[in-house]
């Protein structure tokens, strides 16, 4: 039974991969926007999640203002998943057409994290079009790898490797990500991570969007093994198939600042955390309808009577 579900959802995204890959953009838009209406409204795949998320994040919302954000997080996902299957189409010049960097190439974080000679890890969340970001920072010929969650269908999983193949986009394993991050952040290469889903027991809680939650100690931890820099980054959709990426640059130097160079390494992991977590959560506020609100991201929480 798993087998033929995993043959059915691969056929289904190979359609849609057709249809990316035929329709002229505007109408690959408008099924996206329909294919979200779809899932929220008549499907209602993980509806209640997302509504009580934002609920908890938004409390001074109104349940309809709180409906129009999730709906349109949902068709946002649905534009985006359909751009991304498009992508293999585009040519460098439409991509760049297509999403550039809100800032002259003297202020971006990129280029200043370049500089530093460290390499950086490259943060963002699932925000707005992730994918279409890590495609520009890849034709932009930045030194870049990305690492990657395998799919639970391994035929949809190994469709989206040789897109992002083709797309120039070299991944490391999440299976394999501690070596492969350490050579990359030592070869002074970037490292792009997606690190805003829940963590589980192993995470370590910071507060995001006024709960705790549990959150992956990785990048935290590969800042302080090597001394890297943060770029965190955001893609934000603008009409007609657009997008701006936003970007700040976030640097750590424990050992030059007497007021942290005591602190005990679990807090600096929560201090590097908290940070970046924060940039995110600036990013959210200002634009809800962009994150994967129908995620669990708070499924895991402190155990009764810690402090954090």
């Amino acid at each position: 039974m798993r087998r033929l579900k995993h043959w059915l959802e691969y056929l289904g995204t190979r359609f849609l991969l057709l249809l990316a890959q035929t329709l002229p953009l505007l109408w690959i838009l408008a099924l996206g926007v329909a294919l979200g209406k779809l899932t929220f409204s008549i499907l209602r795949i993980r509806r209640r999640v997302a509504l009580e998320n934002l609920a908890r994040a938004f409390p001074e919302k109104s349940p309809a203002e709180l409906k129009q954000i999730a709906r349109r997080s949902y068709e946002n996902f649905g534009m985006m998943m359909l751009e991304y299957l498009r992508l293999p189409r585009l040519a460098e010049g439409e991509l760049r057409q297509r999403i550039a960097f809100s800032m002259p190439k003297t202020q971006n974080p990129y280029q200043q994290a370049l500089a530093l000679g460290k390499g950086a890890i490259c943060m963002t969340g699932h925000f707005g079009n992730w994918e279409y970001m890590g495609a520009l920072v890849a034709s932009l010929r930045y030194p870049m790898v990305y690492l990657y969650q395998e799919q639970n269908n391994p035929l949809v999983s190994a469709l989206i490797r040789d897109i992002r193949m083709q797309m120039n986009m070299p991944s490391i394993p999440r299976g394999a990500a501690l070596r492969g991050i350490l050579k990359a952040l030592r070869e002074r290469k970037f490292v792009a991570i997606l690190a805003d889903q829940d963590a589980g027991s192993n995470g370590i809680f910071v507060n995001f969007l006024g709960r705790p939650a549990s959150t992956g100690r990785g990048p935290a931890a590969f800042v302080l093994k090597t001394e890297a820099p943060i770029v965190f980054c955001v893609a934000v959709r603008e009409p007609r198939g657009h997008h701006r990426v936003e970007a700040e640059l976030l640097t750590f130097n424990f050992s030059k600042n007497k007021i942290t160079a005591e602190l005990a390494e679990e807090e600096k992991l929560r201090l590097v955390t908290e940070t970046w977590t924060k940039v995110l959560e600036k990013y959210i506020r200002q634009y809800p309808d962009h994150w994967f609100w129908m995620h669990r991201r708070w499924k895991t929480q402190p155990a009764a009577g810690s402090e954090r």
